[in-house]
């Protein structure tokens, strides 16, 4: 993890600064007009540095690459942008779907810090080996690799800063780049800029395998975890409850509260999922009973694969996912 480099000693840097006056604008910029919104950044990078200076430690990436959240999305895992980029790293639908991101009516996995670093970096990773360098890797990640080649076919010979003074590149890459690098000079020095270092320390996280579905409100009873903790590890879910067992999936969670989770789905005594059963009355329609209980018809399909949509049977039981306020049915057991 870098260190938090606060002394009067030189400024160490492993990704290089060029010598670009905009840099330095976009820094006195920051620095004079969104020092709150800073400090805000700062602290809620903490929750998820210690993970992506791991990641890019394993992967020999620059470890200002931890920066470009604090650009992208302000540190927050659930930012959503006017165009439809998610998460930690803003990724894009047809960006995070190749990269083995998984979206759908149970979740939302560009909203998932351990997944979307892990192929955010992949993709930084693939930009720099197909450009050659960090500036023009970043310029990809911002406006999209195919556009960068156009734009580089139609410019031969051009680095990065020879594009921009040159203004062939899109009005968001020209800024992007200064920007990460001037937020990443800030950010990596925070104590030099008057920004106040915590000393607590910075979050540990672990996962645990769920074996299907789990509702979040009755694990956090039963394991003592509070329930805020457990949603706010893992905002990829579109409802208080795992995904069912197909998925794999993996439940995040602070490192302190891995035992009590893990301990907690190991008892398969304990009831994890709620219900509601729904008896089919004339005129109901799937969609209804769906909308009535908060959920989609898709999920009700996965625990009633014999149900036919369009043939539902008067007196038929039908059994729901409790994901939040109902308006019909009854509890199961």
């Amino acid at each position: 993890m870098p260190p938090a480099q606060t002394h009067r000693a030189a400024e160490v840097y492993s990704l290089a600064f060029p010598d670009e006056d905009v840099i330095d604008r976009y820094v006195d910029g920051l620095l004079a007009g969104r020092r709150e919104w800073l400090q805000a950044v700062l602290e809620r990078s903490r929750r998820y540095d210690a993970f992506i200076a791991e990641q890019l430690e394993e992967r020999g990436l620059p470890r200002e690459l931890a920066f470009l959240p604090a650009l992208e999305s302000g540190f927050q895992p659930r930012a959503l942008s006017p165009r439809g980029a998610a998460g930690l790293w803003q990724l894009m639908g047809n960006t995070a779907s190749p990269l083995g991101l998984r979206m759908d009516h149970w979740i939302d996995e560009r909203r998932d810090f351990w997944k979307a670093t892990q192929a955010a970096l992949a993709k930084l990773e693939d930009n720099h080996r197909r450009f050659g360098d960090w500036p023009l890797a970043l310029a990809a990640y911002n406006c999209g690799a195919g556009k960068l080649s156009r734009i580089i076919r139609q410019n031969p010979g051009q680095d990065y800063w020879s594009l921009r003074r040159k203004g062939v590149l899109p009005r968001e890459t020209a800024a992007f780049v200064p920007q990460f690098m001037a937020l990443a000079r800030i950010l990596g020095h925070p104590g030099r800029h008057g920004l106040k270092v915590g000393w607590d320390p910075r979050a540990r996280w672990a996962r645990v395998a769920v074996d299907g579905s789990v509702d979040l409100r009755i694990l956090a009873r039963e394991s003592g975890v509070p329930l805020d903790v457990l949603a706010d590890a893992n905002p990829e879910l579109n409802f208080f409850m795992t995904p069912p067992k197909v998925y794999g999936y993996m439940l995040k969670v602070p490192a302190q509260h891995h035992r009590a989770v893990e301990e907690t789905l190991a008892a398969a005594a304990v009831p994890l999922m709620d219900f509601a059963v729904h008896v089919v009355k004339a005129g109901d329609t799937l969609s209804e009973i769906a909308e009535s209980f908060s959920v989609t018809v898709a999920m009700v399909l996965e625990f009633n694969p014999s149900v036919k949509p369009l043939a539902l049977r008067i007196g038929s039981k039908i059994l729901v996912p409790r994901t939040g306020p109902q308006t019909s049915g009854r509890r199961v057991g």
